[in-house]
């Protein structure tokens, strides 16, 4: 993956429709999303999206085949999920629609990058801290970016 890839994740806005939106930055803490993880009895979750793998664009269909997959999947983990989106603020990839997949673990998070082809996922924190964590043939000693 690219220095450009990477520049576009640390500078997305991930976007969880929680009752009040919260907006997820790479690096930055979150005291709205600690709130929410605690409100649901989560020490951890994942923000994930099943669009464009592997930063390949595909159809509304395809993305939308894909997103349902993955909802499916998460069900059978029993992970509750919250609706989101991934927001590029250059305007140069659309939305994409995602998910926050509460009480996921690093584990999890490792499976949902490599079953529905993602280059990252967000890794989120019980204090509320939003991690960049790649694709494990994508990551350097530590496990992250």
């Amino acid at each position: 993956m690219n220095g450009e890839t990477l520049a576009a994740y640390r500078a997305t806005r991930y976007r969880v429709f929680a009752p009040i939106p919260i907006d997820m930055r790479i690096g930055e803490t979150s005291a709205a999303m600690a709130a929410l993880l605690a409100q649901h009895g989560a020490g951890t979750a994942v923000f994930v999206t099943a669009f464009n793998p592997f930063s390949r664009r595909l159809c509304d269909d395809d993305n939308a085949a894909r997103q349902r997959r993955l909802k499916a999947h998460l069900a059978r983990l029993g992970l509750a999920t919250i609706e989101g989106a991934g927001i590029d603020p250059t305007g140069q990839w659309p939305s994409e629609e995602s998910v926050l997949a509460l009480g996921a673990d690093r584990a999890a998070a490792d499976e949902l990058t490599v079953k529905f082809e993602q280059n990252a996922v967000v890794f989120v924190e019980g204090d509320g801290g939003a991690r960049l964590l790649l694709h494990p043939r994508l990551r350097d000693s530590t496990g992250e970016t």
